[in-house]
């Protein structure tokens, strides 16, 4: 039987909650109950529940904090949250916690209880059958994992065909050496470990990866490898058939696996053609070299990729420019700003398209250069995470994660962002940080788990202008700062925030400023000789 911990400042809604539903009826007892944060952590040891239901608005506190911190304890918790009012920071702040529900007081009845409380049962249920599949295997199979690692070195260095057969048989791997084999590798993408998980944490996820695709591949001739350089190998074999076809088809279903489990995306990298077990060490080392060819292959939609690879004039030898204008952005805590150099210093990589692994050591180069600038110690992993990154756009999306992570440290907020509707900040955040892009209102209600049309309305009562007239706005106001800069052009500045059409830029910036970006640039620099002079 589940057990569950009731958390309210308010006495009679947890005897309300205690009296509402038949608890035992669907497994679950009600094991502790609290008023307040600091009561719930302090219960939570003994009472070791499985369940948290917990008020949002608490007396030292609030319910999503004391949530996340309970799961530092008890990661496989379940939570459903109640609140007086529905509101729209909360409810993300829900979603992103992966809450089993969010219930608004005033509808709070029994069926709803039980809906939710067997909505987190199932998934309680769930959790635990993913967690025995992909937990860490016992030392027997830890000790497989160690000899499987050394017979993929074994075939990597080459050699006698039947000794490799006769030691994969030895670990249960049934190859023969009339088979035809295809070789993959699995990158799970570092952009995206830096964003969902701690860092003390990616080992463990890499490695349930491993059991993941070890589970996939039961049925499917496919012998994946854990090797000591943290890469995913998967070997397929077979006798008859397309075993290229066979190892794609893994492929699919392994990407698909692995985010629907992990949250994270990944590469999945083959050779592009089958070989016997004699040449499966030359195509290991093939498979390696790959990396570098396929680095700056774009991993975007159609629209996105037009948009990087738009040629601005001599972009190709701005890059350091480019570096030293983000850093600066960094040691001003101008997000808008080092999102927008960030950006286009990618763009202008792709341009470059310099020597892959010069590229990586170059990127490590400036966010070394920019945590000596900033009075801090770039961490290894970090670095690592880098040099290891199969795809440029990767090793950029480490370092948004850096960006962000810096700012949101370094930044000193000034008093009206302080004050400001958290559902506002919210949004203002999504701009900042895409603002070098072309977004609809669309595009951030999906990303913010909205209604589209509920959000336009709901934008128009909060702000009383509509989304566009307030994205302008934001892109106007960087677009001032940026034409400032010598050596700027309007031009230049309608790509760096995402107007693909410059006319159509020069028809925002007029409706918003009352004159043309060009006529702008020249009074600022007339009123700056005027008053120098």
């Amino acid at each position: 039987m589940l057990k569950a911990m009731l958390v309210d400042d308010d006495v009679p809604v947890v005897d309300y909650l205690r009296k509402l539903v038949p608890w035992e009826s669907i497994a679950i007892r009600v094991c502790a109950e609290a008023h307040s944060t600091e009561e719930a952590v302090d219960k939570f040891a003994a009472a070791k529940p499985d369940i948290l239901i917990t008020d949002i608005g608490l007396p030292d506190g609030n319910g999503i904090d004391l949530a996340r911190n309970l799961r530092t304890f008890n990661p496989k918790l379940r939570v459903i949250f109640l609140t007086c009012h529905e509101d729209f920071q909360y409810v993300k702040e829900a979603l992103r916690i992966e809450a089993d529900d969010y219930i608004v007081k005033d509808e709070l009845n029994p069926e709803k209880l039980a809906e939710s409380l067997k909505k987190a049962v199932s998934r309680f249920d769930d959790e635990q059958d993913q967690l025995e599949r992909i937990a860490y295997k016992n030392e027997m199979a830890r000790n497989k994992d160690v000899l499987a690692q050394q017979f993929f070195q074994e075939l990597s260095h080459g050699g006698d065909s039947s000794a490799m057969l006769e030691h994969g048989a030895r670990l249960g791997i049934q190859w023969t050496n009339d088979s035809q084999f295809a070789l993959a590798i699995c990158h799970l993408d570092k952009g995206d470990l830096s964003e969902v998980y701690q860092r003390d944490r990616t080992e463990l996820v890499r490695y349930a990866a491993y059991n993941i695709a070890s589970e996939l591949a039961t049925d499917k001739k496919v012998t994946p490898f854990y090797a000591k350089d943290e890469r995913l190998w998967c070997i397929a074999c077979s006798e008859e058939g397309d075993v290229q076809a066979g190892l794609l088809e893994f492929g699919i279903r392994l990407r698909e696996t692995l985010f629907t489990y992990l949250k994270v995306g990944s590469y999945f990298i083959m050779t592009e053609e089958a070989c016997s077990i004699s040449e499966l060490g030359s195509s290991i080392l093939e498979m390696k070299k790959r990396y570098e060819t396929d680095f700056y292959t774009v991993n975007r939609s159609v629209d996105e990729t037009r948009a990087l690879w738009s040629s601005i004039e001599n972009e190709e030898n701005r890059m350091d420019t480019l570096a030293v204008k983000w850093m600066e952005a960094l040691h001003s805590a101008n997000e808008s700003f080092a999102h927008i150099y960030l950006y286009n210093l990618e763009k202008a990589m792709y341009k470059a398209a310099l020597d892959p692994a010069a590229a990586k050591e170059q990127l490590v180069c400036w966010v070394q250069e920019a945590n000596v600038k900033l009075g801090r110690s770039l961490a290894a992993d970090i670095q690592e995470d880098i040099r290891k990154s199969v795809r440029l756009d990767e090793a950029f999306r480490i370092i948004r994660w850096f960006t962000k992570v810096f700012v949101s440290e370094a930044a000193t907020h000034q008093q009206d962002e302080k004050t400001m509707n958290p559902d506002l900040k919210a949004i203002n955040l999504f701009i900042r940080e895409n603002i070098y892009r072309n977004f609809t209102s669309i595009d951030i209600a999906r990303q913010l788990h909205l209604n589209p049309s509920y959000f336009s309305r709901y934008f128009k009562k909060l702000t009383g202008i509509n989304f566009t007239d307030h994205v302008h706005l934001f892109k106007i106001e960087e677009a001032k700062r940026l034409l400032t800069e010598k050596g700027e052009t309007a031009e230049n500045v309608s790509y760096m925030l995402g107007y693909s059409d410059r006319a159509y830029f020069s028809r925002v910036f007029k409706k918003y400023v009352a004159v043309s970006p060009s006529e702008y640039k020249q009074r600022y620099y007339s009123e700056r000789m005027t008053d120098d002079g």
